[in-house]
């Protein structure tokens, strides 16, 4: 009996563990989902991945778009070092501001963020949450990650010059750290709005393997050789571009420079 009673708890204790699913919701209702299974994770939203997904090999640290209307797979590479001229731009803080609520019934704690002394807002953070096996492995594997090694190298002055300082602290204070702490749960802006929350963790489901393949018909590229080929594609239509920033206010005329200049395309 008693045998038979320690196989039914095993057996009961396997079955209850599988794969987990992360759903979340938006300011605007709208639900995306981290689906994960072994060492492959997918980020897809309310459309099922239908007009597009990320994969991410958790093992290798490799990230991938699939762009299901244009059958491509976009490869991004991603380093854990973080750039000299990146750091110390702002005066980045996180202040731990005790508990905070139970959100998707797991106990979180508050912090506050700012940057140069302004608030950013509060993040919950859930240790209890990142307990969880394939939460932590995702954790692992995003924390430390330089977001702008995800953006070729031509772009990353434009896009740091017109960066707002709570992302610029964000990235300064970094997803190791953070993820050390928890499990983001939910992200307030300063007024205490929420602009995105865990609806749900679920760690039972089975998940189809085939969710997590690379679709083998689909061309392959990388972010380097797409945007060689957007910046053929900007040189074509110069004519046109010219013509529309004559229409432009001075700002926006300023900021389209900025951008065709990260192209080596700016017209005069």
């Amino acid at each position: 009996m008693r045998l038979l009673l320690a196989t039914a708890l095993v057996t009961f204790s396997l079955a209850a563990f599988g794969d987990t699913v992360v759903d979340t919701m938006d300011s605007r209702g709208e639900i995306s989902r981290i689906s994960i299974k072994g060492d492959w994770a997918r980020f897809e939203g309310t459309d099922g991945g239908k007009d597009g997904y990320m994969l991410v090999e958790l093992k290798g640290a490799r990230f991938f778009a699939i762009a299901p209307a244009e059958r491509t797979i976009i490869e991004f590479s991603a380093q854990r070092e973080r750039e000299k001229s990146e750091q110390q731009k702002v005066e980045a803080e996180l202040k731990e501001a005790g508990d905070g609520p139970k959100v998707a019934g797991y106990a979180t704690r508050k912090y506050e963020w700012t940057a140069n002394g302004e608030s950013c807002g509060s993040i919950l953070l859930s240790r209890q949450a990142a307990g969880i096996g394939d939460i932590g492995r995702l954790l692992a594997t995003l924390g430390g990650l330089n977001p702008d090694t995800f953006i070729p190298e031509e772009m990353r002055q434009g896009f740091r010059a017109h960066r707002d300082p709570c992302e610029t602290a964000r990235i300064q204070l970094g997803d190791e750290k953070i993820s050390k702490l928890g499990f983001p749960m939910k992200i307030l802006d300063p007024k205490g709005k929420t602009i995105n929350e865990v609806v749900s963790i679920d760690t039972r489901p089975k998940l189809d393997g085939k969710l997590f393949e690379l679709p083998k018909d689909y061309s392959r590229t990388t972010v380097k050789e797409m945007m060689e080929g957007m910046r053929k594609e900007m040189e074509s239509a110069r004519d046109k571009i010219e013509q529309m920033m004559k229409d432009m206010s001075p700002e926006e005329r300023a900021q389209m420079q900025q951008m065709m200049k990260q192209f080596g395309n700016m017209p005069k």
